[in-house]
């Protein structure tokens, strides 16, 4: 049941994998208890497709469990405790509470640095996460590395086409958009839209961001 809801997330389909993620979240906590790493994993996936829902407020509470359990259970420094720590940063920077966000973000990137190296997958989610949040805050000087960063090495380790390359690809074209790189920032925009349609499909919800965002730009 959590690996079909994942599946379904992924594909887009957020309304059927909801009630498949909370059906297994339940089963988990009956059996395993609520401090099973994989009752944790159940906990943190149902987080985040309410995050991806936008339904913040029911995401939040959920999210936390799964940061303070995993930090219980496997330590401040395992990578899924990291990982926590980033989607809890991601949630609070989606409800534009940048301050409390920020530390969270940056604490997942520098423990990831040291832990699991520049070029890991995850390392490089958290390098664009905090490009994002930056851009945010309007600070462009300290946020364009980070998304180049990040899109450098996403291309070369997982390729053009890769859902993460693509998000990256859309976040530098946001940047340079808010900046006024009109001209920059286009075909990055549309490589991203190309490439959501083609790995994703023409109605998942990232690829209609990608419509909107180069909408905004031409």
């Amino acid at each position: 049941l959590n690996i079909l809801g994942m599946l379904l997330k992924e594909k887009g389909d957020l309304a059927g994998a909801e009630p498949l993620s909370r059906e297994a979240l339940e089963g988990r906590r009956e059996k395993l208890g609520a401090r099973n790493p994989d009752t944790l994993s159940s906990i943190s996936n149902l987080g985040l497709l309410l995050m991806a829902k936008g339904d913040l407020a029911a995401a939040e509470p959920l999210l936390r469990e799964a940061l303070e359990g995993r930090r219980e259970v496997l330590g401040a420094r395992h990578p899924k405790t990291l990982s926590s720590m980033s989607h809890l940063g991601m949630l609070l920077y989606a409800k534009d509470d940048l301050a409390s966000a920020e530390p969270l973000v940056r604490g997942a990137l520098e423990a990831k640095r040291e832990m699991l190296g520049d070029r890991h997958a995850s390392t490089l989610v958290s390098i664009s996460n905090l490009g994002k949040l930056l851009r945010a805050k309007g600070d462009f000087a300290a946020a364009e590395p980070l998304l180049r960063e990040a899109l450098e090495v996403q291309r070369e380790t997982l390729g053009d086409r890769h859902p993460n390359t693509l998000d990256s690809l859309n976040n530098l074209g946001r940047l340079l958009k808010e900046k006024g790189d009109l001209a920059a920032a286009e075909p990055l925009s549309r490589e991203a839209l190309e490439g959501r349609r083609e790995k994703l499909g023409a109605r998942h919800p990232e690829t209609l961001s990608s419509i909107s965002n180069l909408g905004l730009l031409l």
